[in-house]
């Protein structure tokens, strides 16, 4: 079975881990136009995992369920694991729901 991260659109991501970077590294500044690479680099360290598969918001269809965006679009299969995850004010404060494709299930 796979595991699908369904993340906020690259922009959100990437201006939430510049402010996570500049707390880490105090005195840095990651400019608006380092944003999306931000975010790619995010959802590449992720996809190193075995079976791992991120997914931006902007790039599911609109007129799709999301469940059905997965499977027409990313090749999730019933019983893949989706995980949607919903940053707050910071990384920090983090939201995620999880469900199965085909089964849904709070988590």
């Amino acid at each position: 079975m796979s595991t699908f991260y369904v993340l906020p659109a690259r922009p959100v991501l990437g201006e939430r881990f510049a402010a996570l970077l500049a707390g880490l590294f105090p005195g840095t500044v990651w400019p608006r136009e380092d944003w999306l690479d931000l975010a790619e680099a995010l959802g590449a360290a992720a996809m190193s995992q075995a079976d791992v598969y991120v997914v931006f918001a902007e790039d599911l269809p609109s007129e799709l369920s999301l469940e059905t965006g997965l499977m027409e679009h990313f090749g999730a299969e019933p019983g893949d694991e989706v995980i949607e995850v919903r940053p707050g004010q910071n990384l920090a404060e983090i939201g995620a729901q999880r469900w199965r494709v085909n089964e849904t299930f709070a988590a």
